[in-house]
């Protein structure tokens, strides 16, 4: 992706220990002048940059960004995130990530953002957001797959991102079919929708809400919600876990696209949450409670009750009273 001159100063700084104006000046054929007003707008965006007439300047923090930049700092994939629109402030990333599909962007298009004012999850429930503190993020897709799978992502990005969370020694579990949680608070949520032309798949839009610095919540979401922060006591760089579950979540893609879901059934149980536990499980007809018994090749979940077991495409399992 094109990089802007902010940007390529930005990168140098990162990539050396102290460059002098004159040195920056020469590297992008621009005037030192143009470097002193760009290394002013670094600050003035929250890095951390320490002057010096004789050295020159060095990148002391560079902070928890969350920008193309950041990201692509711990990037290894071919296609996914190879295009990254990162935006300060949005209503929703879901809804530019549908209008950047329907201009015809490229697969693996991400949609990022630092504070989203009107985000959303399942059921059109209000995602709570504090200010630099969570990931919101939409990515697009174009599989040559049948309309029905497309759900199948869901539990594909949950599997992804969960793989993830725990090799940095985060305890989550799959709340079927789209939450993270830690100790029955959730910490993450997937939303999937699709555009679709006739009985065709035009694109997958996959958004992504993680807490991961808050540190407090409304009263509501107190014994609902957590963070990775409030959960673990550590930090965690915001880039590098959208980096790392592209990486993840790409191999996977890859495979789902050729094999399909079934040789993920045993990994998604991994992870699920009260898997063999006895649960309450509610759709628009009817409140089920019985055994979870995980899933289907399809992805369809599998309740044990006294009539024996029961599968369900869409439904919502019931942990917390509705406020």
């Amino acid at each position: 992706m094109e990089k802007t001159t902010r940007d390529r100063i930005l990168q140098t700084l990162m990539q050396t220990d102290w460059i002098s104006g004159q040195e920056l000046a020469d590297q992008l054929n621009i005037s030192r002048t143009a470097i002193w007003k760009q290394i002013v707008s670094l600050k003035e965006a929250g890095y951390q940059i320490e002057s010096n007439k004789k050295t020159g300047y060095h990148l002391i923090d560079q902070g928890d960004r969350l920008t193309a930049l950041a990201i692509e700092q711990h990037l290894q994939t071919k296609q996914l995130g190879q295009q990254i629109v990162h935006l300060e402030e949005t209503e929703t990333t879901q809804r530019i990530a549908h209008e950047q599909a329907q201009q015809e962007a490229t697969e693996g298009t991400l949609i990022v953002c630092d504070f989203q004012t009107s985000g959303r999850g399942q059921l059109g429930r209000v995602w709570h957001e504090t200010r630099g503190a969570g990931i919101a993020m939409s990515l697009i897709l174009r599989p040559e797959a049948p309309l029905h799978q497309a759900g199948q992502l869901t539990l594909l990005a949950g599997i992804a991102l969960s793989k993830v969370l725990r090799t940095l020694e985060v305890p989550v579990t799959i709340k079927w079919p789209n939450d993270l949680l830690i100790a029955d608070r959730k910490v993450a949520g997937i939303l999937t929708e699709m555009q679709t032309e006739a009985d065709r798949i035009n694109s997958v839009i996959i958004g992504i809400g993680i807490n991961v610095r808050h540190e407090n919540f409304p009263d509501a979401l107190t014994n609902r919600a957590t963070s990775l922060k409030l959960a673990t006591g550590k930090s965690f760089s915001r880039a590098k876990i959208v980096a790392l579950f592209l990486n993840e979540f790409e191999q996977m893609y890859q495979r789902w696209l050729v094999d399909g879901f079934a040789s993920f059934v045993s990994e998604w149980e991994t992870y699920a949450d009260r898997l063999n536990e006895l649960v309450t499980l509610r759709t628009r007809q009817m409140t089920v409670t019985g055994y979870l018994r995980g899933i289907q090749s399809d992805g369809t979940l599998q309740i044990e009750t006294e009539e024996g077991i029961k599968t369900f495409h869409s439904a919502e399992l019931i942990y917390w009273t509705e406020m």
